[in-house]
């Protein structure tokens, strides 16, 4: 009877301690919905857990495992009906996309819209069209335009620039008048858009677009939400700063070594993968001014520059610095060529003082610049705009980016 006690005491512990540790979601105070949101943070922790015993027992590794766990999450969802838009998957120069067109207009011969090419987020090895379709068919509902969104090809089966490639076929093609008419586009009126790891491939297309003779018609906006826009400062006050953090895949340096192929330590978090030169190059691009005081204050100044970085991880990270990953760590003579941009920034993210630099910059660049900055909020929360983890923050965001569309495009 007391070895049968002794073990149900030590199931109910190891139950407990398990509960305690999927309940618990630190730094959230002020974040409405924490019912939700601790139910996504589980199933977040539990998919990462799952992915680090798959990849130790040596099955598929924990990158994979992130990546379907998505797919997995997204085909739980109820089915849907919808008549309001029409929805077709085919592919644009080898490339798939999704198109989101309104049902009615085709009936019009002379009739052409605004479309907006949204590439989706993931850290350059996740995400895909279905995982961003609540985002895409929400925002082709309340704009009226067309959206095409756009499935690129994955790290780390395709490293770095093969994801950017496939965005560059196909935002090229629909600046094509000719092509544009296909699709009842006006291609005069094209925004580029992407969320995380997309926003920085929609900044990178941006400045190719504005800075080389690509093609006589240009995006007309870009549109960046929580955007990755550089890799040379990892230190700066939101890399630093306790936020809630919903996706805990992979350690500091993984992203950028399944992106660029390059074997990438976590020595990168704290700057060592920069040489006295470069950051003597790089550091005016990354400008602490643009971040807000209430962020700044916490930190007396950016980490010294004054130390030589790690000889290999140098080696290793050079690509990382280049304006086609980092589209940041350009001249304001470059800044200034870019269209009317909108960006969305959100507290709870290590992304959100690079937001803040890259909005600041283009601004003092004489860009018309609007910044938008969510409190309360967390990395990714856009997704969720159904469905079980459905969040009031998200159609929030949504109606405002929406609503900046149809003024400005």
């Amino acid at each position: 009877m007391g070895r049968k006690l002794s073990s149900l005491a030590l199931f109910g512990t190891i139950l407990a301690g398990l509960f305690g540790y999927l309940y618990y979601v630190p730094n959230s105070e002020g974040v409405e919905q924490m019912d939700r949101i601790r139910l996504l943070s589980a199933a977040m922790k539990l998919i990462g857990f799952v992915g680090k015993v798959s990849e130790t027992f040596g099955f598929p590794p924990a990158w994979y495992i992130q990546r379907n766990s998505g797919l997995i999450l997204k085909k739980l969802k109820p089915a849907e009906i919808i008549t309001d838009i029409e929805i077709r998957d085919t592919t644009i120069e080898g490339v798939p996309v999704r198109i989101y067109s309104p049902i009615n207009f085709k009936n019009e011969k002379t009739k052409f819209l605004p479309a907006v090419i949204f590439y989706h987020g993931g850290a350059f090895y996740m995400g895909s069209v279905d995982t961003h379709h609540p985002i895409t068919r929400d925002l082709a509902r309340q704009t009226g335009f067309i959206i095409i969104s756009v499935e690129y090809r994955l790290a780390p089966e395709h490293h770095f620039p093969a994801g950017l490639d496939d965005c560059m076929k196909v935002t090229k093609y629909f600046l094509n008048t000719n092509n544009a008419k296909k699709f009842h586009i006006d291609a005069q009126r094209i925004a580029i858009s992407g969320d995380s790891a997309g926003g920085n491939l929609a900044a990178v297309i941006a400045m190719r677009f504005a800075s080389e003779s690509i093609s006589e018609i240009r995006p007309r906006l870009q549109v960046l939400i929580y955007p990755v826009v550089q890799f040379f400062d990892l230190m700066v006050p939101s890399y630093l700063t306790p936020a809630l953090h919903i996706f805990h895949f992979g350690r500091g340096g993984q992203v950028l070594e399944l992106y660029t192929g390059k074997s990438i330590s976590d020595d990168i978090l704290a700057n060592n993968h920069t040489s006295l030169e470069q950051r003597k190059t790089y550091r005016k691009y990354v400008d602490w001014s643009f971040i807000p005081k209430k962020y700044r204050q916490v930190y007396k100044e950016p980490i010294s520059d004054e130390m030589e970085g790690n000889a290999e991880l140098i080696k290793n990270a050079k690509l990382v610095l280049h304006r086609d990953i980092s589209p940041l760590l350009v001249d304001d003579s470059d800044l200034a060529k870019l269209p009317p941009t909108y960006v969305l920034t959100v507290d709870h993210d290590r992304l959100r003082d690079e937001g803040f630099i890259y909005a600041g910059r283009l601004k003092a660049n004489g860009v018309k610049v609007v910044h938008h900055h969510f409190d309360n909020t967390f990395h990714g929360s856009l997704t969720f705009l159904d469905g079980l983890f459905e969040l009031n923050i998200a159609h929030t965001m949504l109606n405002d980016i929406a609503k900046y569309l149809k003024e400005n495009l």
